[in-house]
């Protein structure tokens, strides 16, 4: 039986390649492969695990404080008159900036303003009708002209009052009817005695004439002057009653005289009401249109470069206010509608400012605060976003907020790992296919 020496010896005899092999050991490459293999695959599942790559909405941003810089804009076609600030000047609420030229004297719009202002809308009465008369107001003329003519016209009946030639006629006439009344009623307690004698005295005759004592001519005699006292006392009455009756269409008119010249005065006194207000929406209007004025206390920039006499068209943005009030800053976001329904309250945003490079300053860390219910006419949706650390950035420096600030928004809609996105793909490509 052949040994195992043998069967080396007669292998090496034939296959010098063979031999080669079982002698030199392996490599370590072949030794450890699969390990190696191995060891790779499970560092890169537990990097994998690890790495985060979060899905992003990206949006355009403006950061600004919780009142947003005011925009001041020219409303028409025309030129500079007068400037009363300077740039990066620190300017009160309602303080005038800028007046653009019209056809009326700014000083004398501004004067009537300030008589307006001062006035007392229910004593209109006191308007200085004399010294506002010499003021040039251009466009506001016609509604000053119609109100100073209705203040004219109220003023002159509460001096004139028209109607109170016929009221005093009619109190006129209401006296002397009461002092014929009162004397045809002392006559006819007169004619009430005489008739009533005449009475007795008649009844006594109309006795003694069935007694045969007197005459029938005696006794008609007596009927006459029963009679004419009866008649006398009828006409007292009769003349009485007419002057009572006259006396109601006295009062009447007295009446109707004392609510014509009420309804007069009320129709007069809000005509002038209803112009003044005309006089005050007129003013308003010139002021939107060439008056720039400050609404709230902040900081004041020129937008372009401003001088007297300069041409301004309609549109164009003149100054801006910055507000005092800078402690809250928010931004505000464009959204696509294009995964807009993941974007919940609360999730992170990452704020890269075109004013701050981020590779240079960082970037700025906010949080969703809301989101509108309904898009704008391009189909965008509004977010509004918070500061919660102010506008510190990633590399730890606070930057300043002096401005208005513009960039882009990176809202963390999903906060994913590395492995879940691939095997989201994964089960993507697995459903088309």
């Amino acid at each position: 039986m052949e040994t195992e020496k043998d069967i080396l010896d007669t292998i090496r005899l034939h296959s010098e390649g063979v031999q080669e092999i079982l002698t030199q050991p392996p490599h370590w490459m072949i030794r450890w492969g699969n390990t190696t293999i191995f060891l790779i695959l499970l560092l890169i599942l537990g990097m994998s695990y690890l790495i985060r790559y979060p899905e992003f909405l990206p949006s355009p941003v403006i950061i600004s404080s919780r009142n947003p810089p005011e925009k001041l804009e020219a409303r028409t076609n025309t030129r500079v008159e007068e400037i009363f600030v300077e740039d990066r000047q620190a300017v009160s609420p309602n303080q005038v900036l800028m007046v653009l030229q019209s056809t009326a004297d700014y000083r004398d719009v501004i004067r009537l303003r300030n008589l307006i202002d001062s006035l007392d809308t229910r004593k209109l009465e006191h308007f200085p009708l004399e010294e506002v008369a010499g003021f040039k107001l251009g466009d506001i003329q016609t509604d000053y002209n119609a109100f100073a003519k209705a203040l004219t016209e109220e003023r002159l009946f509460t001096r004139l009052r028209p109607y109170s030639p016929d009221y005093a006629a009619a109190e006129k006439g209401l006296a002397e009817s009461r002092n014929r009344i009162r004397t045809l009623r002392q006559q006819k307690d007169l004619e009430q005695a005489k008739y009533e004698l005449a009475e007795r005295e008649f009844d006594r005759y109309q006795a003694l004439f069935k007694e045969k004592v007197v005459s029938s001519s005696e006794l008609n005699q007596e009927r006459m002057k029963f009679l004419q006292a009866k008649q006398n006392l009828e006409n007292i009455n009769i003349t009485i009653s007419q002057l009572e009756e006259g006396m109601l269409g006295i009062e009447k008119t007295r009446s109707g005289v004392t609510i014509n010249a009420e309804k007069d005065r009320i129709n007069l006194t809000s005509q002038t009401a209803q112009l003044f207000e005309q006089l005050r929406k007129s003013l308003n209007a010139w002021e939107q249109n060439y008056l720039l004025q400050s609404s709230v206390a902040g900081v004041v920039s020129f937008q372009q470069f401003l001088g007297k006499n300069q041409f301004v068209k309609a549109g164009e943005v003149l100054l801006s206010v910055m507000p005092d009030d800078k402690d809250i800053l928010i931004g505000r976001l464009q959204v696509p509608a294009t995964n807009s329904g993941k974007v919940k309250e609360g999730q992170k945003v990452l704020l890269k400012l075109d004013n701050y490079p981020y590779q240079e300053f960082g970037m700025v860390e906010a949080r969703v605060k809301n989101i509108a219910n309904a898009p704008d006419k391009d189909g965008n949706y509004y977010v509004n976003v918070v500061l919660p650390n102010g506008l510190q950035t990633s590399f730890r420096k606070t930057l300043p907020f002096d401005k208005e600030l513009k960039g882009n928004a990176e809202i963390v809609t999903q906060d994913l790992r590395l492995i879940q996105r691939f095997f989201y793909q994964m089960r993507k490509l697995l459903r088309f296919e």
